[in-house]
């Protein structure tokens, strides 16, 4: 025991509580409850300010250490990148070395010709014969006022996907 424990001992007073203990040694009383004490004590009302401003700094502490740790990762990530392009850009450049050597041993063969596609009155006349057939059975007449090549590219998995999606059977 302390001195000054002594002497409010010897003087019949009791130790001086802390805010907390205080706020929390509230009993209820006639006339007035718990929580109308509490709310009466001016020190309550800076314990609920610094519970407020602790739990807000905290908040955002994890927030910025968030930002922090995925802004971290995603400069990792971006250096992992630039590192498999740069090894895919050697193995490019090894490739085209090798094939430029295979190229400059090997005797130049000749260019077969391409065919020519300007002369299609063969294509034409065996798409004007299915239109013919297909009109004798339906008992229309169809004309052909134009043919155009379809661009040769074909489509995307999600392209097909979505047609497929569409045109499907309820």
């Amino acid at each position: 025991m302390n001195l000054h424990s002594i002497l409010l001992a010897a003087e019949g007073a009791t130790e001086e509580l802390g805010v907390i203990d205080r706020l929390q040694s509230y009993t209820e009383i006639e006339g007035s409850s718990i929580a109308q004490q509490q709310l009466a004590d001016p020190d309550y009302w800076s314990s609920v300010g610094i519970i407020t401003l602790t739990g807000i700094l905290v908040v955002f502490f994890i927030l910025a250490l968030l930002i922090f740790i995925f802004w971290g990762m995603g400069q990792i990530f971006k250096t992992i990148d630039k590192k498999k392009a740069a090894k895919l850009e050697a193995e490019k450049a090894a490739k085209a070395a090798e094939a430029a050597k295979k190229a400059e041993a090997a005797p130049v063969a000749e260019a077969q010709p391409e065919e020519d596609y300007s002369d299609d009155d063969e294509i034409i006349a065996v798409i004007s014969a299915a239109i013919a057939a297909y009109s004798e059975q339906d008992g229309k007449s169809y004309e052909i006022r134009s043919i155009r090549r379809k661009d040769s590219r074909t489509r995307s998995a999600w392209s097909l996907a979505g047609i497929g999606e569409n045109t499907r059977p309820f």
